[in-house]
């Protein structure tokens, strides 16, 4: 019957666990059975528990990076621009970009099924809105190109002014040749300030958030040799 017995730890041996454990992991009562099976086992559980927190760690900084390579983008993202005659707002200079962009984008499907006429309607439909997004993601791309050049020449411009923007189609091949420009002011503008203010916030939190798991995945993996990995162990660790 001895051989179908589920031990309970003493006190103290629950105590010294529970002392070693995350909180997440802490048990009233622990038996033999908890230091039992590959995958049910307390410290094959913590050693996933820390494995996972590592691989957060690493997310976690590849997202701090791209927070931090992002302040052109948010910049960029908050100059102000108007098509219109300068208002309220100090001339820096004229700025002008010329890029070549593909505007059209294959279609795939098989849409042969509802006939001839319906593929010649969804095809068209696809074409358009295809065509449609190429172009919104060319022009933006384009304009991001003007600000950074803005900015490269007139450190100081928050605004641009007199913004117009023309294409011109180079043959049939669906490349297109943009050509951008307007003059580089500077003028009230709190926007990009906010902006970069929000964005150095979220980089504090994420580098403090960052610390703390790194920390704690230090503490984790150096308390790991001290749970025990069977029920002969037990008594030896605990």
């Amino acid at each position: 019957m001895g051989l179908f017995t589920d031990k309970e730890l003493n006190d103290e041996q629950s105590k010294i666990l529970n002392d070693i454990l995350p909180e997440r992991f802490r048990k009233k009562i622990w038996k033999e059975s908890d230091f039992k099976g590959v995958d049910g086992s307390i410290y094959n559980r913590y050693s996933d528990y820390v494995l996972s927190l590592g691989r957060e760690v690493i997310k976690l900084n590849k997202d701090l990076k791209e927070l931090e390579e992002s302040t052109s983008h948010v910049i960029a993202n908050n100059v102000k621009i108007f098509n219109t005659e300068l208002y309220e707002a100090k001339p820096l200079g004229m700025v002008d970009i010329g890029v070549v962009e593909q505007f059209s984008a294959p279609t795939t499907g098989d849409r042969f099924s509802g006939g001839a006429i319906g593929y010649a309607i969804e095809k068209t439909i696809d074409d358009a809105h295809a065509k449609s997004n190429s172009q919104e993601g060319a022009v933006n791309r384009a304009k991001f190109k003007l600000i950074q050049k803005a900015r490269a020449i007139y450190p100081n411009c928050n605004m641009l002014f007199k913004y117009e923007v023309d294409f011109r189609e180079l043959g049939s091949s669906g490349n297109v040749f943009i050509y951008m420009r307007a003059t580089a002011c500077i003028g009230e503008n709190d926007q990009i300030e906010k902006a970069l203010k929000k964005t150095d916030n979220e980089i504090i939190d994420l580098i403090r958030k960052i610390s703390a798991m790194e920390l704690e995945a230090e503490t984790l993996t150096s308390n790991k040799g001290k749970i025990p990995q069977s029920k002969s162990q037990i008594e030896k660790l605990l």
